[in-house]
């Protein structure tokens, strides 16, 4: 029997794209490929849950920590709100994915070297089944090395770990 499934979107905000987004590893905009899986997701009866940062909101525009609007959450969707990296530590995120029945998540969103690492990281701790869309989740250049090196360093990282990755194209849902 195949478990139940979500798409866990991270912390595709206003402010991390906004004025330099954050990019994928193709530099495809993250906000439409995330709305493709989103709409997917939905199409599927799959739970969709968000999870919003809000530490470090910029006191002079708080609407920052919105979600970005062209994905915003439905009535009902879950929004798990953190204020550290990982969306398990100290939230409701687990509470949430047990009352949905969820065993193994997809996982899109930002930052690859931040908040989406972290938290991939301890759902595989947690025993989740975890997917990473390889297309679907960003960063930008630090130091020398380019968004794309650093994008492809963490999801070496997250193989070895015992996570999966597979493209926006190759999600199936149902």
């Amino acid at each position: 029997m195949k478990s139940k499934s979500a798409l866990l979107v991270v912390d595709v905000q206003r402010e991390y794209m906004e004025p330099e987004p954050f990019v994928t590893c193709d530099g495809d905009d993250l906000v439409a490929k995330c709305r493709t899986l989103i709409d997917a997701a939905r199409a599927a009866s799959v739970p969709v849950v968000y999870v919003q940062h809000l530490d470090n909101v910029p006191p002079a525009d708080p609407a920052a920590a919105n979600i970005c609007p062209e994905i915003a959450p439905r009535a009902g969707e879950p929004v798990v709100q953190k204020r550290s990296p990982s969306a398990f530590f100290r939230t409701d995120l687990e509470r949430t994915l047990k009352q949905l029945g969820v065993k193994t998540l997809y996982a899109c969103g930002l930052a690859t070297f931040g908040c989406l690492n972290a938290t991939v990281m301890c759902a595989l701790c947690k025993g989740y089944d975890v997917t990473v869309i390889h297309d679907a989740h960003g960063a930008q250049a630090l130091g020398e090395t380019s968004a794309a090196q650093v994008i492809a360093q963490f999801e070496g990282a997250w193989t070895a770990a015992g996570a999966r990755l597979l493209s926006a194209a190759d999600v199936n849902f149902a």
